[in-house]
């Protein structure tokens, strides 16, 4: 069984490639069994501001493929009550991002998330990489802090730091052993997913210092294509297979360590 994660959702009014409807499609396509899919950003939601988590919930409701991440609205406010409404309407993460949402990452609003997500036992899935705001605010040693002060907390640093940062990544993952992990996604295509590209020897270096236990698959739906998705599958297998892993490595890393990540 594959379970992947790192998959945006939108509404299919918005962008009907990236709806439900062509996730399934292309979870079909590439063989995966199950995927937990993100809640849209509220500048991505034609709804009511705040609600964009009770419609995503509403829509998986009914199917046993998809699990959910709730995403916050920093301009609502009330963050604590919509970590509360994260839990309370079955969703099983937060999806954050820093850059985007323009929020730094131990600053006080955001700390407000994680302690109402650590008390609501609901991991924390970040994007790290460069994405076109002061480095400043989302420094990826910042997450140390973050893992740290917020010990039950799990997160997932998605892209491991990406290229530019690939190094403080697996540093803070070294020096948090229980509650950080390693997103394996968009990391394998140099020209698409240049900016987030570590390729296979930054895979196994990795898999050197933290083991698999920690690595977790992610789509990045719908960004990357299904053609895409089965070459990254292709490389996790081949680098499993390179270092002498085997089944009991895969199935960690292709849903095993997710399923720890989020409690299941």
């Amino acid at each position: 069984m594959i379970f992947a994660n790192h998959a945006h959702i939108f509404e299919e009014s918005v962008r009907p490639e990236g709806s439900i409807t062509a996730l399934l499609h292309q979870l079909d396509e590439c063989g995966i069994d199950k995927a937990v899919c993100f809640a849209p950003f509220s500048s991505y939601f034609s709804g009511e501001a705040g609600k964009q988590n009770l419609w995503l919930a509403k829509e998986i409701r009914n199917n046993e493929r998809l699990l959910g991440f709730g995403t916050i609205d920093f301009g609502y406010g009330h963050l604590a009550e919509q970590v509360q409404e994260i839990r309370e309407c079955g969703l099983v993460g937060i999806k954050m991002h820093p850059a985007f949402q323009r929020f730094r990452v131990d600053g006080d609003n955001a700390c407000e998330v994680y302690a109402e997500a650590e008390k609501q036992g609901l991991p924390i899935s970040f994007h790290t990489g460069i994405h076109w705001h002061r480095i400043s605010s989302y420094n990826t040693l910042l997450y140390d802090e973050v893992a740290y002060r917020f010990p039950k907390l799990k997160i997932s640093m998605e892209h491991v730091g990406g290229y530019s940062f690939f190094n403080e990544a697996v540093a803070v993952m070294c020096n948090n052993k229980e509650n950080v992990f390693g997103g394996l996604t968009s990391v394998f295509d140099r020209e698409m997913n240049k900016y987030w590209y570590l390729g296979k020897e930054k895979v196994k270096d990795l898999w050197w210092l933290t083991g698999v236990e920690r690595s977790v698959f992610g789509l990045d739906f719908p960004y990357n294509t299904a053609e895409q998705t089965k070459k990254d599958i292709q490389s996790i297998k081949e680098c499993l297979s390179e270092m002498g892993y085997g089944k009991q490595e895969e199935d960690m890393v292709f849903g095993g360590n997710l399923l720890r990540l989020i409690g299941k």
